[in-house]
């Protein structure tokens, strides 16, 4: 007869086997048979979801939180989205994040891409979502936009008279939307009348121009004057001395 620690021992042997067995099969189980792992990657356009955040900064700081109209931001959107399909270089090629984000020496296509992190970003509410909204309608198509080949915007009042002077004698303008106008590049015969013409900015321009060179001819003969009559005197005061 065995004792009872032999008895005990063969016992504790016995159930580390099975436990290291039971471990075992466990193990050979979960790599013959792995858990599924569920993910909607598959199912959704990681690109098409980039394009449109994209297109949704660019109209929301562009347009959106400034309170531009919504004719105004579908502009905007058809503009953006213009550029891209023209896969120009100078407009940062065909992707529609490539042009939103484009900067060349410094200078942003789209001036909010220049700003500050904590001022280009977007808050979540409804002029977000407006925005958005906006996007998608233009990247899927539902836009009810009807200018094509829009490719240039500015805002009058805020654009000074150098500026608008260039793009009104650059470009055709085609329509105005909420406080922006929209502008396409003209045809060879209207480049030509484009030359010619005489915008309200070019003239203010011209007239401001004028008027600075009146004031800097002005200041130049009084100190040509006040020089000749310093010299004068100093002659005077030289020959006093002898």
């Amino acid at each position: 007869m065995f004792r009872n620690g032999a008895l005990r021992g063969f016992a504790l042997a016995g159930l580390i086997a099975i436990a290291a067995s039971t471990h075992a099969f466990a193990i050979q189980d979960q790599f013959d048979d792995p858990p599924a792992v569920t993910t909607d990657l598959d199912t959704r356009d990681i690109v098409a979801e980039t394009r449109l955040y994209c297109m949704t900064l660019a109209i929301y700081f562009e347009g959106g939180s400034t309170g531009e109209s919504e004719e105004g931001q579908r502009h905007i959107a058809r503009v953006i989205h213009e550029r891209a399909k023209a896969k120009r270089k100078i407009w940062g090629g065909g992707d529609i994040c490539d042009v939103v984000f484009y900067q060349r020496r410094g200078v942003c296509q789209f001036s909010f891409a220049c700003l500050p992190n904590a001022r280009r970003t977007a808050k979540p509410g409804a002029r977000w979502d407006y925005s958005k909204a906006i996007a998608q309608d233009e990247l899927e198509g539902r836009s009810e936009v009807e200018a094509d080949l829009i490719r240039y915007y500015m805002n009058p009042a805020l654009t000074p008279d150098r500026n608008a002077c260039r793009f009104r004698k650059e470009f055709v303008q085609v329509v105005e939307a909420g406080r922006h106008q929209f502008f396409r590049e003209p045809t060879t015969a209207e480049r030509a009348e484009l030359n010619q013409s005489t915008p309200t900015e070019c003239q203010r321009l011209a007239q401001a121009s004028k008027k600075k060179s009146k004031v800097k001819s002005a200041k130049s003969k009084r100190f040509a004057a006040a020089a000749a009559k310093y010299k004068k005197k100093s002659k005077k005061l030289r020959y006093a001395r002898k």
